[in-house]
């Protein structure tokens, strides 16, 4: 595939005007990113794809820095240039990260999927049905920060942006077909405007690891101080904390503490090198915990009236219903959220413009709008009659 293809390792300045060339001489190019999220606390983007007029570049943002990336980020962020991606959620979030890039023209083949009705959306199965591709998923967690990058690796990484405009094609002409090509660019601008937001880390993040909220009295408090040591120790490393202590020994360490060096060493997941790198900071920790902060509230549930639980069943069903008649997923055509929005509203919808009010816009209010309508007309006649 590597010769078939032949990508261009990119990673000087006048390589990158190369390839925004190509970009611009094309007018459309496919385009994704490689980071190490896997393999480091701090994550980055590690490798950039592009693919341009038959031609397939891979770009090393390590070596060319935010400067360096330049003349390339100035064509994506052009709205007259169609970027083609596959599931750009992510990417879109990490160029903003590092690069405070924008996307202008994208088209995403994932949404076309999605809004195909298709079950499976993923790349790989997309390629191999449409056109005979078959991705290889051996490096879908590699660690694109090591350099060189092997040559298998490379590969790997054109394809997935190789195919992209030949992918987005074939679904077009599906798209077209069922009166939805709209919808999709609907779509594509709101992913657009998607930025990146630092996760909220707060003192009691510990309780967000699987199983944690479970933990009361001195477990909670152990699970509290590995938690932070952990976050210490991975930060001060550069690697992800999952890589210092697994969630599960970690849990699993908070309920059954160790008493001795050689108990921690017997205890599932940790073993004789981890005790003797850092055996004696955790043992420390678990029979002289800090105290845990205080829990943290869950979003409470929505409270509704006996009338609005009513309402809000019945959109939910009526939702259900025109999304198996469209084939889509009802999460898709309208989340839970918005339901009870509506549901909930303090005036109930009698026309298009209160629903779009509430949040249900574009694609969605013509798919939706008019059974949803009936839904609360119907509800309105439900309600009996004030003395």
């Amino acid at each position: 595939m590597l010769e078939r293809l032949k990508p261009r390792w990119v990673a000087d300045m006048t390589g990158i005007e190369g390839v925004a060339g190509a970009c611009r001489a094309a007018g459309r190019f496919a385009l994704d990113t490689e980071a190490d999220s896997l393999h480091s606390y701090f994550h980055k983007v590690c490798l950039i794809q592009v693919s341009a007029g038959g031609r397939h570049f891979l770009v090393d943002p390590l070596a060319l820095g935010k400067e360096g990336l330049g003349p390339l980020l100035e064509v994506i962020a052009d709205p007259g240039i169609p970027v083609y991606m596959h599931g750009a959620d992510y990417d879109v979030r990490v160029l903003d990260r590092d690069f405070q890039s924008r996307i202008g023209g994208l088209v995403d083949s994932q949404i076309m999927a999605h809004l195909l009705g298709e079950p499976r959306t993923g790349l790989g199965v997309l390629l191999e049905r449409e056109l005979g591709v078959k991705q290889d998923k051996k490096y879908q967690r590699a660690d694109w920060g090591r350099r060189p990058i092997p040559d298998q690796m490379l590969a790997y990484a054109a394809v997935d942006t190789a195919f992209l405009e030949a992918l987005a094609g074939r679904l077009k002409k599906r798209l077209v077909a069922l009166g939805r090509l709209g919808w999709v660019e609907e779509e594509c601008r709101h992913l657009e405007q998607v930025r990146f937001h630092p996760p909220e880390v707060g003192a009691s993040g510990f309780e967000r690891l699987k199983g944690a909220r479970t933990l009361k009295g001195a477990a909670r408090d152990r699970a509290y101080s590995l938690y932070c040591w952990r976050d210490e120790m991975a930060r001060r490393l550069d690697r992800p904390p999952f890589r210092v202590l697994g969630n599960r020994e970690l849990l699993f360490l908070a309920e059954n503490p160790a008493q001795t060096l050689g108990e921690l060493e017997r205890r599932p997941g940790v073993g004789p090198r981890f005790v003797r790198r850092w055996g004696r900071e955790v043992l420390e920790r678990l029979v002289r915990p800090g105290e845990a902060p205080a829990r943290e509230r869950t979003r409470a549930s929505v409270q509704m009236t006996s009338d609005q639980r009513r309402a809000f069943k019945s959109l939910r069903q009526a939702r259900d219903e025109v999304a198996e008649r469209l084939h889509l997923e009802p999460g898709l055509m309208c989340p839970k959220a918005l339901l009870e929005k509506i549901a909930l509203g303090n005036a109930e919808p009698r026309e298009a413009g209160d629903l779009e009010a509430c949040g249900l816009e574009g694609w969605r209010l013509e798919c939706l709008g008019e059974a949803f309508l009936e839904v609360m007309e119907k509800c309105r006649g439900d309600q009996p009659t004030p003395v």
